[in-house]
C-alpha cells in the first residue's frame, strides 16, 4: 500500500472518528478480554453497543 493511500485512509479516519483510551486494571482487562473473546466481539464493538445501550436508556428508548 502506498503512503498516499495511507495519509487519506488517515485524514478520513481523523474526519470521521474519535478515539478514546481509558486505563483500567489489567485483571479486569484480562478477563474482559477472555469473555469477549468467547463470544466472538471485538473490542469496539462491545464498547460501542454499550455506548448506544446507554445513550437509548438516557432517551427512556
Amino acid at each position: 500500500m502506498g503512503k498516499t493511500s495511507s495519509k487519506v485512509k488517515q485524514k478520513y479516519n481523523d474526519r470521521v472518528y474519535q478515539q478514546i483510551s481509558v486505563r483500567l486494571q489489567k485483571e479486569l482487562v484480562e478477563h474482559w478480554e477472555t469473555e469477549i473473546e468467547k463470544d466472538g466481539i471485538s473490542k469496539a464493538a462491545f464498547i460501542r453497543e454499550a455506548i448506544v445501550e446507554y445513550l437509548n436508556q438516557k432517551q427512556g428508548g
